[in-house]
């Protein structure tokens, strides 16, 4: 790529449109080669970028790299002033994870000029947006953290918007004020008391995509609400933190996500071995739950009941 149109592509996330690379000097001909031999590739209608090679990355952040790239090509489609990146698109432009996020989809929100629906990928919202609602991330305007959990609640599942707002709060990106102004804002949304739950359960001690969605796997199985990071210690020191404690009921919840023991291998595996030893010499009942278990939300929510009865038939047998 030459040096002009790399400037303009650095600016727009890698991507530049076919009149750009025009400006910048390439002819037709030169395009058309350069997407059939793959240098270039399209990444949406008149828009395009240098080959990405992504193998190296997991599939997760494969696909939000592409998202990323989608949202600029979309943008650069459009007219300026005319759309900002709203719902899960922007939560990722702002670094806040999602889940159950369509990210073949890009959203936008126009306030005047379009009607509501998806076109070419693009997903077109109307709504009246302030100055207070918008910001920008990467050169884009972008409505703000607290109002794109809002939307995304408002048009998705109470489980996708707790993992995407206990985020948000653990990095410290959303403050009381905005969540008061947000909730009055959208109050008579239609999806507002999707927003309004999900934002009142939200909980930054929840340290992952996979923790926060076993929360809520808990609270709509009917568990009791656990304490979350609640440290233990015995004679011999602080055992450390565990993810869930129910008070009263001498049982932990330990989520063990799928990249915990990644880097430590066999001896991690024996750390935390000897950590569940020691909570169970404590009277614990220890509980471990995985991803697989997310898929089976009343057999792990079994689980946890079993282990609050033999819990309570060791403190009546002592």
């Amino acid at each position: 790529m030459n040096p002009r149109l790399a400037l303009v592509a650095d600016g727009q996330g890698g991507v530049f449109s076919r009149n750009q690379a025009l400006a910048a000097g390439y002819t037709p001909e030169q395009i058309q080669e350069r997407l059939g031999d793959g240098r270039w590739e399209r990444v949406r209608h008149g828009q395009y970028s240098e080959r990405l090679d992504l193998g190296q990355l997991p599939p997760w952040e494969r696909e939000l790299q592409l998202h990323r790239r989608l949202v600029h090509a979309a943008m650069n489609s459009m007219h300026p002033g005319t759309a900002v990146v709203s719902h899960h698109s922007a939560l990722i432009l702002h670094g806040v994870p999602v889940w159950q996020a369509d990210l073949t989809e890009v959203q936008l929100t126009r306030s005047s000029g379009w009607r509501s629906g998806a076109v070419a990928g693009v997903r077109h919202h109307r709504g009246q947006l302030t100055a207070a609602d918008v910001g920008k991330v990467d050169g884009l305007p972008v409505t703000t953290v607290a109002r794109a959990l809002a939307e995304t609640a408002g048009a998705g599942s109470f489980e996708a918007a707790v993992v995407s707002a206990d985020a948000a709060l653990r990095g410290g990106r959303l403050s009381d004020d905005e969540v008061r102004r947000v909730l009055e804002q959208t109050e008579y949304w239609p999806g507002g008391p999707n927003i309004r739950s999900a934002l009142a359960f939200a909980n930054p001690l929840a340290e992952s995509v996979g923790e926060s969605r076993f929360r809520v796997l808990m609270h709509q199985q009917g568990l009791p609400a656990p304490a979350l990071q609640v440290t233990y210690e015995d004679a011999d020191g602080v055992i450390g933190r565990v993810d869930f404690d129910f008070p009263g009921r001498d049982t932990v919840v330990e989520f063990d996500g799928l990249m915990k023991y990644a880097d430590g291998g066999r001896e991690a595996l024996i750390q935390e071995k000897i950590r569940e030893d020691r909570l169970r010499a404590l009277g614990l009942q220890v509980v471990r739950a995985t991803w697989h278990d997310l898929a089976h939300p009343r057999r792990a929510a079994s689980g946890i009941w079993r282990a609050f009865d033999r819990a309570r038939r060791t403190r009546l047998a002592g």
